[in-house]
């Protein structure tokens, strides 16, 4: 009874902030972009498993490509509750200032999970790197999520936070980024799931909505 009420306080919190972003957008010049996923698990054991990632972004209200990226890694669960993580990944870009351009990044990272009931809290820490024109960048990413399973349904929403701190920047721990995003998993087989989901992105310079769905294969 209390992981529901911890479910029902995620599902209000998740639409007062939708509410809450759409009276800003009407306040404020925003941008639209799309990401649209396919993802791929595999386990070999309890503890290992490969993942992959395909992923368009599109920006400019829809209008324009901004990205495609593949990636490839493993997950190593060293306790039940805790996976390390490591992906190397291979992106295609354009942007208005720098044209089209490829860009390759590694990211390694550690997440640990906490289940009560239908109830669940995830936090992971994520060291990437991104590399273009010979210069790389090197982010530390944090993220809290909390997703909650309705009882005899296939839905599971969610809702994380995420920041992003730039280690080159001389304001350490400074969020140069900070994403929102409350989303929805449906559970359509055992193999297949599909996520819809919005995600308001606070850069310093700018703020964009982003339209999301990802479709999620479990081998």
């Amino acid at each position: 009874m209390k992981t529901h009420r911890l479910g029902i306080i995620l599902l209000v919190f998740c639409g007062f902030l939708i509410f809450d972003n759409m009276r800003l957008m009407a306040q404020e010049p925003t941008d639209w972009s799309s990401w649209t996923s396919v993802v791929v698990n595999h386990k070999f054991n309890q503890s290992l498993r490969v993942m992959s990632k395909v992923q368009v972004r599109t920006r400019d209200d829809f209008g324009a490509f901004e990205r495609f990226f593949v990636n490839a890694g493993l997950g190593y669960k060293v306790l039940p509750k805790w996976e390390l993580k490591g992906v190397f990944a291979y992106h295609r870009r354009s942007s208005a200032s720098k044209g089209k351009f490829n860009a390759y990044r590694y990211h390694i990272g550690s997440e640990v999970a906490w289940k009560k009931g239908d109830f669940r809290i995830r936090w992971r820490e994520r060291f990437q790197q991104t590399f273009a024109f010979g210069d790389a960048e090197t982010i530390i990413r944090s993220r809290l999520m909390f997703d909650y399973n309705i009882p005899s349904t296939i839905l599971s929403p969610y809702f994380s936070i995420e920041a992003f701190n730039d280690l080159e920047n001389n304001d350490s721990f400074r969020a140069e980024r900070i994403r929102y995003m409350p989303g929805l998993k449906i559970d359509l087989s055992d193999m297949y799931s599909l996520s819809v989901f919005y995600c308001r992105q606070d850069d310093i310079p700018r703020k964009t909505n982003i339209a999301g769905v990802e479709f999620i294969i479990n081998l």
